[in-house]
Formats: C-alpha cells, structure tokens, sequence
C-alpha cells in the first residue's frame, strides 16, 4: 500500500472519529444527564477544547443556578469563552461572576480577569476608550482590594500600558488642532496636555508645537496683537531651551525665536 493510500485512509478514520465525536457531544448537550454534562465540560476544558466545553458549561447554567456546583459553572463558563477568544463575553461572565460570588475564593480571579478581558477588548489609542477606561478602573479595583496578591504587579504593568494610551489620544487630539492649522486652539489644548500630564513622554513634542503654532498664530495676528503673541512665543521658547538644551529641535526653533525677537523690538 502506497503513501497516498495510508494518508487517504488516516484522514478517513480522522473524519470518522469526528463524526462520532460530534454526535455524541449533540447527545449530551440534548440529555438530563447534568452531571455526566459537567465532567464532559471540564474534561473538554482541561483538553483546551473550548468550543465544546463553552457549549457545555452554557447549557448547564440555568440547571444549576442556586445549587452546589453554580460558582464552578459560572467560573468554568467564563474561562472556557477566554479561551475561546471571545474576549468581550468572557469579562462579562467575569463580572457576573464578582457580582453573583463576591465571597468566593476565586472572586480574586474573577475581578482579575474581568479587567483583562477588557484589556485584551481595548482598541488603538485613535478609537473610542470606553473599554480602555474601564479596565483600567477595574484593574485598579482589583489593587485597592488585592493590595496582597501576586498579581498585583502584573496589574500594574497592564494599568501603565492603559494609561500610556489615553496619554497618547489626548496628545494626538491636542495635536490635531496644529495640523488642521487651528493654532489658537493647538496652543490651549497642548497647554492644557502639559498641566494635566506634567510628566509624560510626549513632553517635548507638545512644547515644540506649542512654539511652533504660537509662531504661526501670532505671524497671523493683527498688528494690535502680534507685539504680545511673538513675546509669549519668546518666553515659551525659554522653557524649551531650558528644559531640553540638547534637543534635535532647538536649532529650528532658535530660528523661530530669533524671528520673534525681531518682531518685539
């Protein structure tokens, strides 16, 4: 018997096997057999076989809401859709699970859990936050209550990356008023940018467009104004110059003030 024939025949008892397999799992999740249902479940779990252990441990909610193995179906339920990837369904089975047990022992690894979901959920910096806000809310819950726990650092390693991108949004939107060429209104956000995150890593970029859209808001000014505007300029120029004295964007920005100087006298 040649190659293809054993190959042929292999992927054939594969199918088979399958078949049997897939019509016995349609038999138990059909059956009153609620245990046989919940050992089927857990060894699907501990398989890694999600699909079916989702399906399983799905069906077995309602039965055994209010009864012994309830906190075990609700945890099982919620790591099988984590594993599965369905990140978004498994935070909020996490959730109800901290909700529905809040004094069992795995309530810990519930709340943990249910703000990773939400972290694995949050999008890229430029889309909306809402998720991103949220895991970082519970993350922090989870700290408050957990100050002990081992995983406490790897919260805090999550809630720096969180943070890192709201940081990044409310940078990007502050700068969007400079490329859309609103350079009174790129002044007053990037300002407000550096108040409200005195130390982040976007810090000298936000002073360098705030120079640079000053330069551009007071060159455009009327003659009334643009004596004080190039001044404010100067003296936010000063602050840049003081702060980053080594700087790829000084000498640029020594032109800049140069200019302004000019203007002032």
């Amino acid at each position: 018997m040649n190659n293809r024939n054993l190959s042929l025949i292999a992927i054939l008892i594969c199918l088979i096997l399958t078949s049997c397999a897939g019509s016995k799992h349609k038999k138990l999740l059909k059956s009153n057999d609620h245990e046989a249902k919940y050992e089927a479940a857990v060894k699907a779990f501990n398989q890694k076989d999600y699909f079916h252990s989702t399906q399983l441990f799905e069906n077995l909610l309602l039965y055994y809401r209010g009864r012994d193995k309830a906190e075990s179906v609700n945890l099982y339920y919620a790591k099988s859709l984590l594993g599965s990837g369905d990140y978004y369904g498994a935070g909020y089975q996490f959730e109800n699970f901290v909700r529905w047990f809040p004094f069992s022992k795995d309530a810990q690894e519930a709340l943990f859990q249910a703000a990773y979901c939400k972290y694995l959920e949050s999008p890229t910096y430029s889309l909306d936050q809402t998720l991103t806000k949220e895991s970082l809310q519970q993350f922090q819950s989870f700290v408050d209550k957990y100050p002990s726990s081992p995983k406490v650092k790897e919260a805090n390693k999550y809630m720096d990356i969180l943070r890192d991108k709201l940081i990044r949004k409310d940078y990007e939107n502050a700068y969007n008023y400079y490329k859309t060429g609103n350079y009174q209104s790129a002044q007053a956000s990037l300002k407000t940018f550096l108040s409200t995150y005195p130390d982040a890593k976007y810090r000298e970029d936000a002073m360098y467009y705030i120079i640079l859209a000053g330069y551009k808001f007071a060159d455009n000014s009327i003659a009334d104004k643009k004596g004080e505007r190039f001044q404010s300029v100067i003296n936010e120029f000063q602050k840049f110059e003081a702060l980053y004295p080594e700087s790829t964007k000084l000498s640029e920005l020594k032109k800049i003030n140069e200019i302004c100087l000019e203007k002032v006298k």
